[in-house]
């Protein structure tokens, strides 16, 4: 049994249902949307999905939008998929951060060699590597030059958004609504305590945790 997760977003039901049982039929679990700030919503409560399929034009907040904001916090697979086959519209889903795009109508044995194309991808990147430091996804250990180390769940997920957009910079506001959720009221000395604190449990891959004067803090690739 696959048993892994997929977001299906698209504002057509029929089509949903339609695809939504070809992944049944896969073993997939799928969770449905209807717009782009559903999916979205589904994937910050679902950290564990594998891919997210979005439709470029759906109301509220369209795939490209939607996709933007998935890259602030999360590297999970998306496969882009529009009626809309110009040029203009791949170049815009590329550069939003989505690994694939296909054009409706879509052939549905190519369109679930791309799911499971991008699933099989998406199985290989099960450790982060940034110098000396690791972070194994699948056990949520971090180690640092080959030990583990003993982090707190809030200091466990500041790393890992930070991590999954590394040489980004990121503002207090931006780690604030990921890591503590957007209900989370505090003020940026939270994030500064806990970056300081986390940086000192990394020892000398501490270095890789910078501070961006007035802009907020980002995680090196090591590289």
């Amino acid at each position: 049994m696959i048993n892994q997760k997929i977001i299906l977003a698209d504002d057509e039901e029929r089509w949903r249902l339609i695809v939504h049982d070809f992944l049944d039929n896969e073993g997939y679990s799928v969770l449905e949307a209807a717009d782009g700030s559903q999916a979205v919503r589904l994937l910050r409560e679902n950290p564990d999905v594998s891919l997210v399929i979005l439709d470029v034009m759906m109301p509220v907040m369209d795939g490209i939008a939607a996709c933007t904001e998935i890259r602030t916090f999360s590297r999970v697979p998306v496969l882009m998929v529009t009626a809309r086959g110009d040029e203009e519209t791949e170049i815009s889903a590329m550069r939003c951060g989505a690994d694939q795009f296909i054009s409706k109508p879509i052939k549905m044995r190519a369109f679930m060699e791309r799911v499971r194309s991008l699933l099989r991808r998406a199985g290989t990147r099960e450790v982060l590597r940034f110098g000396r430091l690791e972070i194994d996804l699948a056990s949520n250990e971090v180690l640092a030059d080959g030990e583990p180390l003993s982090l707190t769940p809030k200091e466990y997920d500041l790393l890992l958004f930070l991590a999954q957009t590394p040489d980004t910079v990121r503002s207090r506001e931006q780690i604030l609504h990921a890591v503590w959720n957007t209900d989370y009221y505090g003020d940026g000395r939270t994030v500064d305590t806990h970056v300081k604190n986390l940086r000192m449990k990394l020892g000398d891959c501490g270095s890789l945790l910078r501070t961006v004067r007035s802009r907020g803090y980002m995680l090196e690739s090591g590289k």
